[in-house]
């Protein structure tokens, strides 16, 4: 990938980093560890466990995933909250990123 390329994915998924997350936790409770494997193996993000962790807390407090103990490491599932939320920002996303291009493509025809 190009520069720019790299630059425009990264700031994509820091952006949008929590829905992702959410998404990642739908059908399989996993790990910090693994996130921030599975993201980098995904899109080439290396995240910190700084970055990581407190928006991992956040979801958390506001009820879009639990947490629980499993050996020394904390598993996190998605809620039905969390995914009911993932769901409507996937397709309000969807919905102004189309009216977006529309419109540029529209300026650039």
């Amino acid at each position: 990938m190009g520069n720019f390329e790299e630059e425009l994915i990264q700031s994509l998924v820091k952006k949008n980093l929590d829905v992702i997350i959410l998404s990642m936790l739908k059908d399989n409770p996993i790990h910090g560890y693994k996130i921030i494997a599975d993201l980098h193996n995904a899109f080439g993000v290396l995240l910190s466990p700084g970055t990581l962790y407190p928006l991992l807390y956040r979801l958390e407090s506001e009820g879009l995933i639990d947490v629980e103990a499993e050996s020394r490491r904390k598993v996190y599932s998605l809620t039905s909250l969390g995914e009911r939320r993932t769901r409507e920002f996937v397709e309000s996303y969807k919905r102004h990123v189309d009216r977006i291009l529309g419109y540029i493509d529209g300026n650039l025809a």
